[in-house]
């Protein structure tokens, strides 16, 4: 891969901005649909379910457009939507019953780390002493993470903090998928159909946990639906088209390097909806982030894998 010129460049770090702050607001988007006031709303599979569907339905122009693609790339795409899409969707939302949304985002940061360890393992990515350095300290970073509460500085074992680490494997396979099988596809076309297998899937969990059961009898689900709605809009259809267009600029290491300001975006709105953070998590988020930056850092020429 060639080194972008100043156009792509340019391109490349507005892409990288706006994926930061929509990423890193899906968060809070998905605490708002989760609990309200302290009363829990929608479930982890609603909201994950909702998610999927509503993201699908927005893409469905898309993917009307661009369906005779989906024959010849239906598995990485079926990869791609379920790596990237399916999997981390109830993951995240599922952890976020039990932790901080600062949290998540802080452990968010792993994803160049594990994009660069699935490349080393599946595809064949050209590795620097520098970046197997840099991610053995990002997982120290992150093991600290997990085991440290969002309480003022207090220990204690978090195993629901695993839970977006897994998301975490998983966005690293899906942008190793993008970027070696799926770089011929348009942005928009990639997106759309990867998000056919999973949207379905996610109209029947809605059914499956009583969506409309819940909006009818919990008072303000509708308003955490919206949140929801918000979170697919922004986070799933709007964002998938970007990160897709980002990853055909440069290398998956490289792009997933919006993880550097997703935590800022992240404990940001946390601190402002009341949640505490700790000394030992601004500890442990600098090595998580000195552990990406090792790794991205020395990936100036593009190198990853050979696609």
């Amino acid at each position: 891969m060639q080194v972008p010129g100043r156009g792509t460049d340019r391109s490349s770090w507005f892409l990288l901005g706006t994926l930061a702050l929509i990423w890193g607001s899906s968060f809070i988007l998905m605490k708002r649909g989760l609990w309200a006031e302290g009363r829990p709303m929608l479930s982890p599979g609603q909201v994950a379910s909702a998610r999927l569907a509503i993201a699908w339905a927005v893409l469905v122009p898309a993917t009307l457009r661009h369906w005779p693609l989906l024959r010849p790339y239906w598995r990485p795409l079926l990869l791609a939507g379920v790596l990237g899409n399916g999997v981390p969707a109830l993951l995240f939302a599922t952890a976020q019953t039990r932790i901080d949304s600062a949290l998540s985002g802080m452990l968010n940061s792993l994803t160049p780390l594990f994009t660069l360890v699935v490349g080393l393992l599946l595809f064949g990515t050209q590795a620097r002493l520098a970046q197997l350095g840099g991610v053995l300290l990002g997982l120290v970073g992150a093991v600290g993470l997990v085991g440290f509460d969002l309480g003022p500085g207090a220990a204690g074992w978090s195993p629901y903090a695993l839970l977006p680490v897994l998301g975490t494997v998983c966005y690293g396979a899906s942008a190793n998928v993008v970027k070696h099988q799926l770089h011929r596809l348009p942005a928009t076309a990639t997106a759309a159909l990867a998000l056919t297998f999973v949207g379905p899937i996610g109209f029947g969990g809605c059914v499956a946990t009583d969506l409309a059961g819940t909006l009818r009898e919990v008072p303000g689900a509708w308003s955490a639906l919206g949140y929801v709605a918000l979170l697919a809009l922004l986070s799933s259809a709007l964002s998938l088209v970007l990160w897709n267009a980002l990853l055909k600029r440069t290398s998956a290491v490289r792009a997933s390097s919006v993880t550097y300001l997703m935590p800022v975006v992240a404990i940001g709105w946390g601190l402002l909806d009341g949640e505490q953070l700790g000394a030992m998590q601004v500890l442990m988020i600098a090595v998580v982030l000195g552990g990406v930056y090792l790794v991205s850092a020395s990936d100036r020429t593009g190198t990853v894998g050979a696609g």
